[in-house]
């Protein structure tokens, strides 16, 4: 009995020593631990009172215990990780096909309407007045790169962004411009594209660069065209 209050007093202070629970994949096997201490604390009890108190059941019992406990913790982690990885295939997916619905509607808008440039309004990149790229337009950026890598691979192409203004001569929009220009052209490099090939450009216009009748007549105040130079 001695050796029984002896092993389940251990193991209670070694799940009052261990943290508690840690959400997310960086865990590092929380359940399997928690898991093993749980169980072997159970099957320490469930030893003593099947062996009448004699100390080896208990010792026997607290060793299947951890076993099963900890089996049963690291499924716990293997499933939770699962299911994050599962989640963010999903969220992935749900990026590609937003990115692939953009670009279908683009090039179908194009041929109607400019059917020899490539231009998109500038809210499909960035909200507002803002000069960072839309978290799930980052993705967007990454289709061009790829499309644009391989197409003309010899080909400088210019990133150029346009925002309108009473004045030509307006800081705000040219501003507004460079910072939008130089975050796309950052990001396609990243996603592979030679710098040397790039040219952000930044154009401050009086009206809108394109009138698209489905939309409204603002729509293209700021937009952002890709232009290859060498054709």
């Amino acid at each position: 009995m001695k050796s029984s209050l002896v092993i389940l007093a251990f193991l209670l202070f070694l799940g009052g020593c261990s943290a508690g629970p840690t959400p997310g994949p960086d865990k590092q096997g929380q359940g399997l631990v928690q898991g093993a201490l749980v169980g072997a604390g159970t099957g320490a009890v469930t030893g003593a009172q099947l062996s009448a108190a004699t100390g080896p059941g208990a010792a026997i019992g607290a060793g299947f215990g951890a076993v099963a406990g900890s089996i049963r913790g690291m499924l716990s982690d293997n499933l939770e990780e699962t299911s994050m990885v599962q989640s963010q295939l999903i969220a992935e997916e749900r990026e590609t096909a937003w990115v692939h619905q953009i670009l279908a509607d683009h090039y179908a808008r194009r041929v109607e309407l400019h059917p020899t440039r490539d231009i998109y309004p500038a809210d499909i990149f960035f909200a507002g007045d803002e000069v960072t790229l839309r978290p799930e337009s980052r993705r967007l950026v990454e289709e061009l790169a790829k499309m644009n890598m391989n197409r003309m691979a010899w080909s400088r192409l210019v990133v150029a962004v346009y925002t309108k203004a009473k004045e030509d001569t307006s800081s705000y929009a040219r501003h507004l411009s460079e910072k939008r220009a130089n975050e796309i052209v950052n990001y396609m490099v990243r996603f592979g594209i030679e710098g040397r090939r790039l040219q952000p450009r930044a154009v401050v216009v009086n009206e809108p660069v394109l009138i698209d009748p489905y939309d409204s007549p603002r729509r293209y105040a700021q937009a952002v065209e890709l232009i290859p130079l060498d054709r």
